[in-house]
C-alpha cells in the first residue's frame, strides 16, 4: 500500500448515538491510540472484571482473566478522573488492558463465516471458512464505505467479530511466524499446481489457504514430515498471507534468483550505513552494505498502473514496527482499504510511501501495492533490523530527527 494513515479522528468507527451517549452521559474522549479506536488489547492483571458501565457499582457481565484478548471500541474519562475502555461487551478500567500488536491464530467458532476482501458487506467475498480453520489475526479495523461494523483483520480477509476465538490447539501453537535470521538464505519457487498450505508438515494438519499455478512462493527451510507418494520433504514458506506455514515439496519448482542491482553509494550517504536499491524493472529489492556489496536480495510487489511506485532518491525517514495503514484522510488511492498493524515499516517519503511487510497478498514480483515496496513478513522484519535508524528493544517507533542517521533508498528503473 502507498497511502497511510497518519491522523484518524478518533469517531471514525463509532456510531452516531454511543458518541452522544459518551459526551452527554457524562464521559470524556481520552483516546490513548494514535489512530483511534478499534484496536485490540489483552488484559494485563490477573483478575479482572467487565462491567455494564464505565462505573465499578454497575452490573457486571463477568470475570476476564490475564491475557484474555479484547477489542476497544472506546476509551473515555469519568467525572471523577477514572479512566475507561469499553468493549463490545462491556466496559473495564483502563490500567487493567494494555494494547496488543502481534498477530494471533483464531479458530472459526461457528458454522461458517464469509471472509471479505476489505471490511465491508459490500467488498466481495474472498472464501467461506468453515468451523474449526485456523486464521491469522492481525488486528481490528472499522468498517470502511459507510460500513459501522468492526472486523477481525485476518491474512485472509475481514470477518466477524463474534465469529472467532483464540485457538490453543496443537497445530495453532505450531503455526508461528519464522525468525527474521531465516531471510537470507531463503530461495523463490513457483508452484506447478493449486497447493494447499498447511499449518504442518502433516497430511492431518489443517488447511491455512491454498495458492494457485504460477504463484511465486519463497522458501526459507526444508523440514521432514509426512511421506507424499513416497516423498517426506515438505517446505516452511514465507508470505504473504501464510508466513510460517508449509507446503508439500513436490508442488514447488526452484525458479531463477531476484535480479540483484547495485548503484553507486549517493554522495551524502553516511558513513558505515548500507544502502537499499529498488529496481522497478526486476520488481526486486537489494541491500548493499556500507561497502557498496550486495548482501541480500528479493522479490517485491510495486505499485500498479495509476499508483506507481516513484522513482528517485529517498531515505528511510521513520521505522515503525507496526503502524495502522488507510485510505481514509488521503487522496489518490484507487480503493478504500484499512490495515491494522502492518509489520516492519519504513516510511522513505511523505504522502505515505514505505517499505514493509505485507500479510495481505502473496503476489511478490509482480505490481499490485498502492505504491509502496511490499515485502514479505519476514525479508520485511530482516531489513528492518538492517536498517538505520535503529528500533530499540521494546519500542515501536523512530524517526531520523536531530543527529539519527537515516539509510539510503535509490528507487531505480
Amino acid at each position: 500500500m502507498s497511502i497511510h494513515l497518519r491522523v484518524l479522528t478518533p469517531t471514525l468507527a463509532l456510531p452516531l448515538a454511543l458518541l452522544v451517549w459518551l459526551t452527554v452521559g457524562g464521559l470524556t474522549p481520552a483516546y490513548a491510540n494514535r489512530f483511534g479506536p478499534p484496536w485490540q488489547s489483552r488484559v494485563v492483571v490477573d483478575n479482572a472484571t467487565l462491567y455494564t458501565q464505565a462505573d465499578s457499582g454497575s452490573a457486571p457481565v463477568g470475570p476476564l482473566t490475564r491475557g484474555a484478548l479484547l477489542v476497544v471500541v472506546a476509551e473515555s474519562t469519568a467525572a471523577d478522573g477514572t479512566a475507561w475502555t469499553q468493549t463490545p461487551d462491556g466496559w473495564i478500567p483502563s490500567q487493567q488492558v494494555s494494547e496488543d500488536d502481534q498477530p494471533w491464530i483464531a479458530e472459526v467458532t461457528i458454522p461458517s463465516v464469509s471472509i471479505y476482501a476489505r471490511p465491508s458487506t459490500k467488498e466481495p467475498i474472498r472464501r467461506t471458512a468453515r468451523q474449526g480453520d485456523l486464521l491469522r489475526v492481525t488486528g481490528a479495523s472499522p468498517g470502511i464505505e459507510g460500513d459501522t461494523s468492526v472486523w477481525w483483520s485476518t491474512t485472509e480477509g475481514y470477518v466477524s467479530l463474534r465469529s472467532l476465538r483464540e485457538s490453543t490447539t496443537d497445530w495453532a501453537k505450531g503455526w508461528t511466524l519464522p525468525a527474521a535470521d531465516a531471510a537470507p538464505n531463503g530461495w523463490w519457487g513457483t508452484f506447478r499446481s493449486q497447493a494447499n498450505v498447511r499449518a504442518a508438515a502433516s497430511t492431518k494438519a489443517p488447511i491455512v489457504g491454498t495458492l494457485g499455478p504460477g504463484v511465486r512462493v519463497k522458501v526459507l527451510s526444508q523440514v521432514t514430515g509426512d511421506a507424499v507418494s513416497g516423498n517426506t520433504t515438505w517446505y516452511m514458506i514465507d508470505g504473504g498471507r501464510y508466513a510460517g506455514a508449509v507446503v508439500h515439496s513436490s508442488l514447488v519448482t526452484r525458479m531463477p534468483p531476484p535480479k540483484q542491482v547495485v548503484v553507486d553509494r549517493p554522495a551524502d550517504a553516511p558513513a558505515g550505513v548500507g544502502t537499499i536499491v529498488v529496481s522497478r524493472a526486476a520488481s526486486s529489492l537489494t541491500y548493499l552494505d556500507a561497502n557498496n556489496q550486495p548482501q541480500f536480495t528479493t522479490y517485491v510487489s510495486l505499485g500498479r498502473a495509476g499508483v506507481e511506485t516513484p522513482e528517485g532518491e529517498y531515505s528511510t525517514m521513520g521505522k515503525y514496527r507496526y503502524d495502522n495503514m488507510s485510505s481514509a484522510n488521503v487522496a489518490g488511492a484507487d480503493h478504500d482499504y484499512y490495515l491494522p498493524n502492518v509489520p516492519f515499516v519504513q516510511y522513505y517519503l511523505d504522502g505515505g510511501y514505505a517499505i514493509h511487510g505485507t500479510y495481505w497478498h502473496d503476489q511478490f514480483g509482480l505490481t499490485e501495492s498502492q505504491g509502496c515496496i511490499n515485502v514479505t513478513w519476514t525479508d520485511g522484519e530482516y531489513l528492518f533490523g538492517l536498517t538505520q535508524p535503529q528500533v530499540a528493544d521494546g519500542d515501536n517507533a523512530r524517526w531520523a530527527t536531530g543527529d539519527l542517521v537515516a539509510t539510503p533508498v535509490m528507487i531505480v528503473k
